[in-house]
């Protein structure tokens, strides 16, 4: 998805303001130039469903964008954790990032285990995608059954496969077992089933 797609579409059915990178805060992580024109053009809101955080325009090390090894002084000057460029978090805080060493394709890390990294997205202008689908599942539940409904994760079996289908369509490695967008199609299916037993 274009930068400017994904700009028009959010601002026309979401609330939360994007927040732009400046290019030149960008200048020194050797990102790919389609990765740089999204994020100086559009960038992303700070907080988005499902439970994401994503990095604003500033210096701070901690709010702004920055490598892994500098968020955590621990990992030193390590290659392997240098090319992890840290653009947000999940709900566990484990870091959203962009692997510099491999397409610029966006990955979650897992703080647990030593920041080993498992699949977000082919790249940013996927996951930029990726979160529009997901704010329309939402709002598709809400529409068709309600506050209540979406609460109570009471969705049909039409609602998920156009869910699935959207995903599939975009980044199909995005919902093989290990990535991040799986875990939360999974979730999604048990909620459903524990309201079902209930």
């Amino acid at each position: 998805m274009a930068p400017q797609d994904f700009k028009n579409n959010w601002m026309q059915h979401s609330d939360s303001p994007l927040f732009p990178i400046s290019p030149e805060r960008l200048k020194r992580f050797n990102l790919l130039p389609s990765t740089t024109a999204f994020l100086t053009t559009t960038g992303f809101p700070k907080y988005v469903m499902p439970v994401l955080s994503f990095k604003e325009d500033s210096d701070d090390i901690f709010s702004g964008i920055s490598r892994l090894n500098e968020l955590h002084d621990t990992l030193g000057n390590d290659p392997e954790y240098e090319k992890y460029v840290v653009i947000g978090s999940c709900r566990d805080l484990d870091p959203i990032a962009i692997d510099t060493k491999d397409f610029d394709r966006i990955v979650a890390l897992d703080r647990k285990d030593s920041f080993t990294p498992f699949y977000f997205n082919s790249s940013i202008e996927t996951l930029a995608e990726f979160l529009i689908i997901y704010r329309d599942f939402e709002e598709s539940i809400v529409t068709e059954h309600g506050v209540e409904g979406f609460q109570n994760a009471y969705f049909t079996d039409i609602q998920l496969e156009h869910f699935q289908g959207c995903m599939s369509k975009v980044d199909p490695r995005a919902l093989k077992e290990g990535s991040f967008w799986k875990s939360i199609f999974d979730m999604w299916l048990s909620l459903r089933q524990q309201y079902l037993d209930s």
